[in-house]
């Protein structure tokens, strides 16, 4: 549905398709839910504070307060928002046949006020992906675990920006006045090719003329593809020294490449595959420009993106430079602090072994030689210090106290120590001659008293 009306934008969107899709799921019926197509939005989503046009499905799942349930919000910064719709109008959806496929084809309006930016780079691309939303009713599995989707409510269509795969191979919105434009070119375009098949060439012409259905001929365009930014990512590690801004893929897996290196200059890079090795030779440099929208009374000015970067690319140059020499002397401080950390840790196991000794003579300063204690109450201790138990002992100031806990330690092993030597002495002092419990006296005593108690008992005898 055309329209005059400046406010709004015309469009054309290849919807829906039956084929199964990238999700595997597959839409059948159409032809009985081509109503579902009327009266639903447009939507997009911005991101990158909008330098980015075009996102895929972005939206919150939030709880209701009152009801507990979830529902789908739209109110983030970068979640879809409303750009246009599909009039209730019977006349804006079909059934249409495109190489062989069956399309359900939508017209409709985008709001060309709120929507600048999308509607001016849908001008500048002629087309772009979408997706629609749907709500399925009723499905059932099929083969090889494909999803069957019998009946569904379609409640929107999302323009995807670049390098976001719809589920839909080649599900795509153009401007309405471009299709328009091809249309009524297209009987002009058949009646030359026509009157050209049957222009007669003279046998010279015949013998040398080439070809005139070849590919590459200059004017015939490839349809071409977006890679998914997971698809650049991977992409990138194949060039490590540019940063891969995007590529396109066309209908026979060939890959073009566009890329920038750290000097901001721009080159392209062709590729039969994935998996082809990368040949420096090969790249082409080229020159990128940036349109600039001066007024509308004047075309737009282009300007050459080396130009735009140049200040920046020197300034990230003197940045990486500046950087690398702190990673420098970064690396050199921290293999001085590993040296001087290694040397405090060898000084502070020495330390605690030498305050270990010297607790130990303290203790035996004071005692019979009899009674010292052996050296070997050290060798457990001296092993806990050779494994480190001391060495990371620090206080709440960061100073180191693992000296104070071996003095500890010392005394604590000599008290044990002292027990032990006091316990042998309790039970030595215990053992006496039987006539001792006579009487608490001494023992030279004893043998008076048992003659005196023999001379008592002879008088009962």
């Amino acid at each position: 549905m055309a329209t005059d009306n400046p406010k709004l934008y015309a469009v054309e969107i290849m919807a829906l398709n039956s084929l199964v899709n990238r999700n595997n799921w597959q839409y059948v019926n159409l032809e009985k839910h081509l109503n579902e197509f009327l009266d639903i939005p447009i939507l997009t989503a911005y991101v990158g504070g909008g330098l980015v046009i075009g996102d895929g499905h972005n939206y919150n799942m939030k709880r209701d307060p009152q009801s507990g349930e979830e529902y789908a919000s739209f109110t983030a910064s970068d979640a879809e928002r409303i750009v246009g719709w599909i009039p209730k109008d019977p006349e804006n959806v079909r059934l249409e046949v495109v190489d062989g496929t069956e399309w359900v084809i939508v017209k409709g309006n985008l709001w060309s006020w709120y929507a600048k930016e999308l509607v001016d780079q849908i001008a500048r691309q002629g087309s772009m992906e979408v997706s629609i939303e749907t709500l399925v009713m009723d499905e059932r599995e099929g083969e090889d675990g494909v999803e069957i989707e019998e009946k569904y409510v379609v409640l929107g269509i999302t323009i995807l920006g670049n390098g976001v795969e719809p589920a839909v191979a080649g599900a795509n919105i153009r401007t309405l006045s471009e299709l328009s434009e091809l249309r009524s070119n297209m009987a002009e375009n058949i009646l030359k090719a026509a009157s050209y098949a049957k222009k007669e060439e003279s046998p010279k012409e015949a013998e040398t003329s080439e070809p005139t259905n070849k590919n590459n001929e200059k004017g015939v365009k490839k349809r071409m593809t977006y890679l998914s930014r997971k698809e650049l990512a991977e992409l990138g590690k194949k060039f490590p020294d540019y940063k891969v801004l995007a590529a396109v893929q066309d209908e026979n897996g060939g890959i073009r490449v566009c890329l920038m290196a750290k000097d901001a200059s721009t080159s392209v890079y062709k590729m039969d595959s994935m998996d082809v090795t990368i040949v420096p030779e090969n790249f082409r440099r080229v020159t990128a420009k940036v349109n600039f929208d001066i007024g509308e009374d004047c075309d737009n000015a282009e300007v050459d993106v080396c130009e735009m970067t140049e200040a920046l690319a020197e300034e990230c140059a003197a940045a990486c430079e500046n950087a690398e020499s702190l990673e420098c002397e970064l690396n050199e401080a921290k293999e001085c602090i590993k040296a001087m950390k290694k040397a405090e840790n060898l000084r502070r196991v020495q330390a605690a072994k030498d305050k270990a000794k010297a607790v130990l003579s303290a203790l035996n300063a004071n005692r019979a030689a009899k009674a010292q204690f052996e050296e070997s109450i050290l060798d457990s201790i001296n092993a806990d210090i050779d494994a480190g138990k001391y060495t990371e002992k620090v206080n709440a100031d960061g100073l180191w106290i693992g000296d104070a806990e071996v003095e500890r330690d010392v005394r604590c092993a000599c008290m044990i120590e002292q027990e032990k030597l006091d316990k042998k002495a309790r039970e030595a002092s215990e053992t006496t001659f039987a006539y001792n419990t006579f009487s608490g006296n001494d023992n030279a005593e004893a043998p008076d008293r048992i003659e005196a108690t023999l001379s008592e008992l002879d008088k009962y005898i």
